[in-house]
């Protein structure tokens, strides 16, 4: 794919449109007609997020997936994942987020994760799976020694607001994250992309261009290009 080097990634969205000189990657949910209006500044992914887990069965998510996948629609499966904060009972999330790994797996695509309170949960997943793609951890606001257990067993982290906050540990030690390692998003909250650039190239010590082709060549290399 030609993703061009000064454009601005916003690695994780749903409904928001790109601006001038961005990228974004729309996370479509699966239970819905996913109809997508294709255009060189939008990428997507897709998978059935944890909220919904109970809405499909796994015949039903394997053939969606398996069409996106063939159609040439998606570059990553999910979002999927854990979230003991809302959704359906842990054990039918964790199952559902299984079949996802699988699909990961079986078509060679990097695995988006959603992960409230169950980071623990995801690492241990990923070390029993023995799944052979990379995995990114989207939203994540998590301690510094999360964040460099998931770095050291081959995730990627996408970072969101968080990272401006004085309230979050991420803002913190962000700067000590490997910067080949990481994304920036704004999720669904109404944030403007380049000045979330900016947070983020001041507290790295890099200016807005290297980040810009940093985190390129990041997806680049997360989507085995």
């Amino acid at each position: 794919m030609n993703f061009p080097e000064n454009y601005y990634l916003n690695f994780h969205v749903h409904q928001q449109k790109p601006a001038e000189n961005e990228i974004v990657i729309q996370s479509l949910f699966l239970q819905d007609d996913l109809i997508v209006q294709h255009s060189d500044k939008i990428f997507f992914t897709a998978g059935l997020h944890p909220w919904h887990a109970d809405i499909l069965v796994r015949a039903e998510i394997n053939s969606k997936l398996e069409e996106l996948v063939r159609s040439k629609t998606i570059l990553a499966i999910g979002e999927a994942g854990i979230d003991k904060l809302k959704g359906p009972e842990l054990k039918i999330q964790e199952e559902v987020f299984k079949y996802h790994i699988d699909a990961a797996d079986k078509y060679n695509l990097p695995l988006i994760v959603h992960s409230v309170k169950a980071h623990n949960e995801i690492l241990k997943l990923k070390k029993e799976t023995k799944s052979k793609v990379p995995w990114v951890i989207h939203h994540f606001n998590g301690s510094k020694q999360m964040a460099f257990d998931f770095i050291e067993n081959g995730f990627y982290l996408s970072v969101c607001h968080h990272i401006k906050s004085s309230k979050s540990k991420l803002s913190e030690y962000f700067c000590d994250l490997p910067i080949d390692k990481i994304f920036l998003e704004t999720d669904d909250f109404r944030i403007d992309l380049k000045h979330l650039y900016e947070i983020a190239a001041l507290k790295m010590g890099v200016n807005i261009d290297t980040l810009k082709q940093q985190l390129m060549l990041n997806l680049k290399t997360l989507l085995n290009e």
